[in-house]
């Protein structure tokens, strides 16, 4: 699914390695014999899940009252497949019994690193920390001295239409070109006032006509990293509700401002921990996914579905929607539920799409009709589906049922008015579908000038114009 970074940046260079380890506890199976540090023009990158990913896999017993460092080495094939090569285990409980190199070694597959057009083996190393039964990580990056930017280009795993035949042209806001503070742009949202929201890996920023502010750990509540003063976690995500309150995902804690003051959700004060996705309702609840479920927010109190009181499948949620009917749809990655007036039901039904696939966005139209994004790695359920109000399905660019599985959806947007529907499709780039004439134009790095396949969210503002955040700057649609 989406990539994540977490860098930490040491004063060394990219070097060839011959099945060197960096740490004294060494781990056997990783099959290469000669790779490199962290290299590429494009480095290894992880899932985003990973952190979860590694937490889920490690000995339930000892996960509990683990506490403090490892530090490990990662090797990252040329298909992404990681394997752990050496650790340095500075917590109260040995590799051994944590199971720490299955934990690793059964992670979803990394983004190889890129040199070129080729991939390449890389070694990657990463400081995991454990506390109170989270867990944070660091990255060390290898290549450079004083990082003041990240960027991440890419080649696109799918070939980008006729550059003759695409209808759109594009803006791209860069650190370079404009006041965005950081490249890495993950979340993009439009206010009730048309002012554009954007969110990096280093802080936020508000355009209200054409003048740019910044937010940071200089002037809000947001707290630097710990390893760098200068930088501050991530935006994972952003949501502007209908009070015009805004809400961040940042790092995995959640923020709201309501453009004077901030309150930080977090383990203590709610049941937020390792937030992913925020979805508003119509009636202005804030929801969020996690890996421990769901949690709704009415503005005075919070309530939680899991597997344990509402029958969730798991408790690692993918997706959430509240439709017009108040029924909530969950996206979990064991399946899909929808609860009715309390009641929990599986959404099995074998000649659904449901049973293949899992809910990762869903938006219902003016007339009626659910609109859903379903992720799915392996086989051929992932993709676009429409629930008709007849209960009918109908999938969207089925033609290549494989489409979506391997590139899985980011984000989606219906653009009701021009009847486009608007993908940003994983290490490939952005799609717009009209829906009208079934045309599909592919945009990526090769075609056109959008800056990288790895684009998240998008929005549209009230002037018809069409954002994204992607991980080398913001874009935006030249209106004609």
């Amino acid at each position: 699914m989406k990539k994540i970074f977490f860098p930490l940046i040491l004063n060394l260079l990219s070097i060839a390695l011959h099945a060197q380890n960096l740490y004294p506890e060494k781990f056997q199976d990783c099959k290469a014999s000669i790779f490199c540090l962290d290299c590429g023009d494009t480095q290894a990158q992880p899932p985003r899940s990973i952190l979860q990913e590694i937490m889920s896999n490690l000995d339930k017993n000892s996960a509990t009252t683990l506490r403090g460092i490892i530090e490990i080495q990662l090797l990252i094939d040329e298909n992404g497949k990681p394997c752990l090569l050496s650790a340095e285990n500075k917590t109260n409980i040995s590799s051994t019994a944590l199971k720490l190199q299955s934990a690793i070694n059964n992670t979803s597959n990394w983004t190889p690193a890129i040199s070129g057009a080729k991939k390449e083996i890389s070694s990657v190393a990463i400081i995991l920390q454990f506390e109170n039964g989270r867990l944070n990580a660091k990255r060390r990056v290898f290549n450079f001295t004083n990082q003041s930017n990240m960027k991440v280009v890419g080649t696109p795993e799918l070939k980008g239409s006729d550059k003759s035949k695409l209808s759109e042209t594009w803006t791209v806001y860069t650190q370079q070109n404009s006041e965005l503070p950081w490249d890495m742009t993950r979340s993009v949202s439009v206010d009730v006032d048309n002012n554009v929201w954007i969110g990096t890996d280093n802080g936020i920023v508000k355009i209200k006509d054409g003048r740019w502010e910044h937010f940071n750990s200089t002037n809000t509540m947001i707290r630097p990293k710990e390893y760098n003063k200068n930088e501050l976690e991530s935006v994972r995500d952003l949501e502007i509700d209908k009070k015009n309150n805004k809400w961040f995902v940042i790092g995995y804690d959640v923020y709201k401002y309501n453009d004077k003051n901030w309150t930080k959700y977090d383990s203590l004060n709610s049941p937020i921990n390792w937030a992913r996705k925020i979805f508003i309702d119509q009636s202005n609840n804030a929801w969020f996914t996690s890996w421990e479920g769901v949690a709704k927010f009415d503005g005075n109190k919070w309530i939680t579905l899991t597997k344990e009181n509402s029958k969730l499948p798991t408790n690692k949620t993918l997706g959430v929607y509240v439709d017009r009917k108040s029924r909530v749809w969950i996206g979990t990655f064991e399946g899909n539920v929808r609860i009715e007036n309390g009641k929990t039901i599986q959404l099995n039904d074998k000649n659904s799409p449901l049973s293949k696939a899992y809910i990762s966005m869903a938006y219902e139209d003016k007339a009626g009709n659910l609109w859903l994004s379903l992720y799915n790695g392996k086989g051929t359920g992932a993709g676009m589906y429409i629930l008709k109000t007849n209960g009918a399905w109908e999938r969207i660019l089925g033609d290549n049922p494989k489409m979506f599985a391997e590139n899985s959806i980011n984000y989606f947007l219906l653009d009701e008015e021009k009847k486009t529907l608007w993908i940003s499709q994983n290490n490939v780039g952005i799609l717009k579908y009209n829906l009208s004439n079934k045309n599909l134009e592919i945009y990526t790095t090769e075609n056109s000038n959008v800056p990288s396949v790895n684009i998240e969210k998008i929005t549209k503002d009230k002037n018809g114009a069409i954002w994204a955040a992607t991980y080398a700057g913001v874009i935006k649609t030249n209106i004609k």
